[in-house]
């Protein structure tokens, strides 16, 4: 089925946005944006008054859409929420033993080494992303996946300069392959612990370096 003009539009700026290809405090103005993309402004307008309401954009009159920066203070919340609900659907993972599951989670895991390997940063993203998505499906928790799925869109530029800090693909791996090693009958609050370490520690990492990077500034 095909998409509208608006959808196709708002996919598009909203990956530019996390991908941090639009870089954060770029003005986007209907104008500009309609003739790039060869349509009226009624789409353009729908779709950016989506990203508004989402959180990404910032409306300024007279001046127009401004990609929201960075804040520390909201990647502090998102550390916070994040670390309990992924820890928690960690927990029901482990609960549940399902082994198709842990299949998945494993053949992940052996391709983060060949990403990693080849220097594939764009790879190694998706599939640590693939990863952390395969726990929360293992929960069976619908409402749980989708609050996690609420978050990951905010946190997903953060975690983009996460995996650009020199060490922590290799701590990402070594990280998952705890969690997979653990998600044994009788490990469950040992799995949400290692799960929300996993985040709180990455969380803090990507805090300095934001802070550092500040201060270079």
């Amino acid at each position: 089925m095909a998409i509208s003009k608006k959808e196709f539009i708002y996919s598009e700026i909203k990956e530019q946005i996390l991908s941090l290809k639009a870089r954060p405090d770029a003005i986007l103005k209907e104008e500009d944006v309609a003739l790039n993309y060869g349509v009226s402004r009624t789409p353009v307008h729908e779709a950016l008054q989506q990203l508004k309401q989402e959180g990404f954009l910032e409306q300024v009159k007279k001046v127009g859409y401004v990609i929201k920066p960075l804040s520390v203070s909201d990647l502090k919340e998102i550390i916070q929420i994040r670390s309990v609900l992924e820890g928690y659907a960690a927990r029901l993972t482990t609960v549940n033993q399902d082994a198709k599951i842990f299949a998945r989670l494993r053949k992940i895991n052996e391709k983060a080494h060949i990403f990693l390997a080849n220097n594939d940063l764009a790879g190694f993203f998706r599939n640590s992303s693939d990863f952390h998505g395969v726990i929360y499906q293992g929960s069976c928790n619908q409402r749980l996946c989708g609050l996690i799925d609420s978050l990951r869109d905010s946190f997903m530029r953060y975690r983009r300069i996460l995996l650009k800090i020199p060490e922590m693909p290799e701590v990402q791996i070594k990280d998952h392959e705890e969690m997979l090693a653990t998600m044994t009958p009788g490990n469950e609050a040992a799995v949400e612990k290692l799960v929300r370490d996993h985040i709180l520690y990455g969380g803090r990492i990507l805090l300095e370096y934001i802070e550092a990077e500040r201060v270079e500034k």
